[in-house]
């Protein structure tokens, strides 16, 4: 089948692509026509699907991911499935067919096994991210996700608009894109959930792990 695996890398993130990558097409995957669709500021390093992307200060390259991977709708459209990865991630083990479906979401590693109380959802009712105290079973990561072409890039279309909505009466989401995620998939229930081993802070002992969630200094990343 034909995969495309999306990755965003402009400004300092550009540093995380070439071994992303090969651990990418050592793990993701194998057996299927997985392809790379690099949206970033600088010469693609590997081969790949190249999308000319600026790079914006911080949260900008976060709360418009999805106006950013809709740049390339049209090709992604004829793909089997769609998969985005954090360009700030590292492939550890094999990642197989388990992953397929047509909606496909992560367990956030920081909120497993908590109570629902406890997630960080958007609270704000003006925010098109709003989810009311005592809704939800699970609190999604933004960093690994996807789906087959009409599902996944239907969410993205839905995320782009209320990202806008809120834009346009002054607000971002408390954690930008992945609040947008987790209202979507409160609304849409995801066909796959996928454990923490699948976006896992590279410090943490977790038994099992297959995508890390590397360590890094936020400040010196996300800044000039």
């Amino acid at each position: 089948m034909r995969i495309g695996l999306c990755i965003i890398a402009t400004g300092k993130y550009h540093r995380f692509l070439e071994p992303l990558w090969e651990s990418a097409r050592r793990f993701f995957l194998p057996g299927h026509d997985v392809r790379l669709f690099l949206f970033s500021d600088r010469p693609a390093p590997v081969p790949c699907e190249h999308l000319d992307t600026p790079h914006r200060p911080w949260p900008l390259p976060t709360l418009y991911r999805y106006h950013t991977l809709l740049q390339a709708e049209e090709r992604l459209r004829n793909l089997d499935y769609i998969f985005y990865c954090d360009a700030d991630m590292r492939f550890v083990a094999t990642v197989g067919d388990e992953v397929l479906g047509r909606l496909v979401a992560v367990v956030h590693p920081g909120f497993a096994g908590k109570p629902a109380h406890e997630f960080t959802y958007e609270r704000r009712r003006q925010s098109r991210a709003y989810i009311p105290p005592g809704a939800g079973q699970h609190y999604y990561a933004g960093g690994f996700q996807g789906g087959r072409p009409d599902d996944y890039l239907a969410a993205a279309r839905a995320m782009r608009q209320a990202i806008d909505d809120d834009l346009r009466h002054g607000l971002v989401a408390v954690w930008h894109d992945e609040s947008h995620w987790n209202r979507y998939c409160l609304d849409r229930a995801p066909a796959v959930v996928l454990p923490p081993t699948y976006c896992c802070p590279e410090s943490w002992p977790m038994p099992g792990r297959k995508l890390l969630a590397l360590d890094k200094n936020h400040a010196e990343i996300r800044g000039p």
